[in-house]
């Protein structure tokens, strides 16, 4: 049995070599060295894989490691101890074992790994399992899970099937658009991923949207570079103007839908109808099986954007995210710490000592 975690800004060739060897449906995009070394480059930590192998299988784990003592509110005595977390969207261990096997080598797998983290200053770990590759199966043994929102899963086929699969308003929204003139096409220039940022960020202030999520064209364009002719910007426009334009990612056999923004001026011709319905045509036409919408973007339950995607389709994948403290002793302290430094917004964010301050 070995347990080797490297760091994909170093040896990411070696990591997709191995996430290569898995099944087909396992190497998606999500678990690559280009997704999770694009939010490095954002600034959310140190790219790191772990990869545990026996005679039975193995695993492999992506996961950003962050720094404790980039908290202001932490003392020198942090210096030294990480936590970490999942990249942005989805993740979790990837187990590649016999179906009776599978159970046995997770259980190694965890108890290694918790050895390490214990051994090499890592405070707490926080996973937001995939919803279709169900990566939190077999984690409850060894973390707080928690079951979250629900996404949007569209079965691909013909365009006749992705119609006759959505609720009836979307369907008459999609005919609308067509109606309307608007144009799909699948863009590449730089004039078009500028206006897709654009579009973006209108969309993310009209949702009064935290800083996080306000993407810089730096952003955009480690995007584009990085994970290269695995993503596509997908754009309608309306007399020659992008009205609504979203980034996908895709792999073997998923598409995902990453960021979207659409003109609000233009939102009575349905351009967003027209993108999500061509996105599945796309997606089709790509030989991938299930394009995966993603949720909504409010915590905790229903909002309009997971009412709009639920629209094309009936099909749903629960999303799980999982908490576990390696280190009792300064979490507990990094926590007082935290709850001396003022109120949160949020009262229930994991790891408690990285809540932000209410502003």
């Amino acid at each position: 049995m070995t347990l080797r975690v490297q760091a994909l800004d170093e040896s990411g060739a070696e990591w997709d070599e191995a996430l290569g060897q898995l099944p087909s449906r396992q190497r998606d995009v999500y678990f690559t060295s280009a997704y999770y070394l694009l939010w490095q480059h954002n600034g959310d930590g140190r790219a790191c894989g772990a990869v545990y192998e026996t005679t039975d299988g193995r695993v492999l784990y992506p996961f950003l490691r962050r720094p404790l003592s980039e908290l202001p509110w932490l003392g020198e005595e942090f210096a030294g101890l990480d936590d970490i977390v999942s990249a942005y969207g989805y993740g979790g261990p990837l187990v590649a074992a016999p179906a009776e096997r599978r159970a046995q080598v997770l259980a190694a797998f965890r108890t290694a790994f918790a050895d390490w983290c214990a051994q090499d200053g890592v405070v707490s770990e926080f996973v937001r399992c995939h919803p279709l590759l169900h990566t939190e199966e077999g984690l409850a043994d060894t973390m707080d899970m928690v079951a979250a929102n629900e996404t949007v899963v569209c079965r691909l086929g013909t365009p006749d099937e992705h119609l006759a699969a959505m609720n009836s308003a979307t369907r008459r929204n999609v005919r609308k658009a067509q109606r309307a003139g608007l144009q799909f096409a699948v863009e590449g220039g730089d004039e078009a991923y500028a206006a897709f940022l654009d579009l973006y960020l209108q969309t993310m202030r009209r949702r009064d949207a935290a800083a996080f999520y306000l993407f810089d064209e730096h952003h955009v364009a480690d995007f584009r570079e990085l994970l290269g002719d695995r993503q596509a910007l997908l754009m309608v426009r309306h007399e020659g103007r992008p009205v609504a334009a979203a980034l996908f990612m895709f792999s073997d056999c998923f598409a995902h839908y990453h960021l979207g923004g659409s003109d609000a001026e233009a939102q009575a011709l349905r351009p967003n109808n027209l993108l999500f319905f061509e996105a599945m045509n796309w997606a089709a036409g790509l030989g991938l099986t299930e394009l995966h919408l993603g949720g909504g973007y409010r915590a905790g339950g229903e909002d309009e954007l997971l009412r709009f995607k639920a629209g094309f389709s009936p099909l749903r994948a629960r999303f799980h995210y999982g908490r576990a403290v390696h280190l009792r002793e300064p979490y507990e302290l990094a926590q007082t710490r935290r709850a001396a430094a003022g109120p949160g917004a949020d009262s229930g964010f994991f790891p408690a000592y990285r809540a932000a301050l209410t502003t």
